[in-house]
């Protein structure tokens, strides 16, 4: 997974990175399946959102059996971590973000993945 920065995801750019945090690589095609009741896009569409999402270093396109696949270059700690922090700052403008436990009852997150993001959301507040 990268290491390089990145701005926030769009809502569009959030539910790709969802399905693929699932842990498999997809095909455009599976993608569009996923996500196009929800968005009402063609199939070039999420194509060309894919393209955009991996120039922005948030996902990765690697060829298998002449069909490209996608995964995430992101980790969810990591995209959820700077959304908070971002949401908590700017639009609450609260001095800290609110503990990991708060989000305790995420169907996202894992008991390990609150614990990272607990201590990003920590770690983040002491550089502030």
């Amino acid at each position: 997974m990268s290491g390089k920065p990145f701005d926030n995801p769009t809502k569009p750019e959030l539910a790709i990175l969802k399905l693929l945090w699932r842990g498999e690589d997809l095909t455009a095609r599976t993608i569009h399946d996923e996500i196009a009741d929800e968005f009402g896009w063609s199939y070039s569409t999420v194509r060309t959102v894919l393209e955009r999402m991996s120039e922005k270093g948030l996902i990765s396109k690697h060829a298998r059996d002449g069909v490209n696949y996608y995964d995430a270059e992101v980790t969810k700690v990591s995209v959820l971590g700077r959304m908070i922090a971002d949401f908590s700052t700017r639009v609450l403008e609260l001095d800290r973000a609110p503990a990991a436990a708060f989000f305790s009852d995420s169907k996202l997150l894992s008991e390990a993945e609150l614990d990272e993001l607990e201590a990003m959301l920590r770690k983040a507040e002491d550089q502030s």
